[in-house]
């Protein structure tokens, strides 16, 4: 599994940003196919404890931020 998601730099996701579908509950939803800011996840070092989640997403249309970055991660099979 994956740790140490939280702080540091809020996560720029491949993600784009819109709305969450409505009507049954969505495990992982991935969102559009395609649009014009990407999907920031798990807050960073100048966020309050509210933000310091996965579950908290944001949006951005740059990468480049003091407050962003990104994570390399692959599944071992």
């Amino acid at each position: 599994g994956f740790f140490d998601m939280h702080g540091n730099v809020w996560e720029w996701t491949a993600d784009w940003y819109g709305a969450y579908p409505t009507g049954n509950p969505v495990v992982d939803p991935t969102g559009p196919a395609s649009g014009s800011n990407r999907v920031l996840r798990g807050g960073s070092w100048s966020s309050d404890g509210t933000n310091l989640r996965s579950a908290k997403r944001d949006a951005t249309p740059s990468p480049r931020a003091n407050i962003l970055g990104f994570r390399v991660g692959f599944l071992k099979q």
